[in-house]
């Protein structure tokens, strides 16, 4: 248990809201789609719809990851990580870095080194390259912030998740 999950469960507070309610509420909320990569000796990589804008001037950036992800545990200690937002027709590749294991990276997912040697796939909105400054534990997932040390975009339109299903925006 992380001290957050401990405090909700203190006395004083009100019952713990079931997580399929929570869920089901949360589907209501359009989010932008991300890819988060890094390369602690191979290419790692998950989808994370949780990239949120912390501040402009330091530039800062969150995203949190489940504690069981297999990419996490091999790319937490990672000097740097690159946050790619999806465009609209990138769904498959949503899809593929959203399922646990196997080789992400495989064709035909295109792919090159980028900055730091991170792993950039092609097509991307935008990205981000990250150096972390903090993460915390909280509940089963991981809180991580990073500055941004690096970023590129090419525009077009991003890719959403709302309601369970990926969209485009018209």
């Amino acid at each position: 248990m992380t001290a957050v999950t401990d405090q909700l469960r203190g006395e004083g507070t009100a019952r713990l809201l079931a997580p399929d309610t929570y869920r089901a509420a949360m589907r209501h909320h359009a989010k932008g789609v991300a890819v988060i990569t890094a390369h602690p000796g191979r290419p790692v990589g998950f989808c994370a719809t949780s990239v949120t804008s912390l501040s402009a001037d330091p530039p800062l950036v969150s995203f949190a990851v489940g504690l069981r992800s297999s990419s996490w545990a091999a790319m937490h200690n990672s000097p740097h990580f690159l946050v790619q937002l999806l465009a609209d027709g990138q769904e498959d590749l949503a899809r593929g870095f959203a399922r646990p294991g196997g080789d992400k990276f495989a064709p035909p997912v295109a792919w090159r080194p980028g900055p730091f040697g991170l792993p950039l796939l092609d097509g991307v909105l935008a990205w981000l390259v990250l150096g972390p400054l903090t993460t915390q534990p909280v509940a089963d997932h991981v809180l991580v912030i990073g500055q941004v040390v690096d970023a590129g975009h090419t525009g077009g339109t991003p890719l959403v998740h709302h309601d369970g299903r990926y969209h485009r925006l018209s």
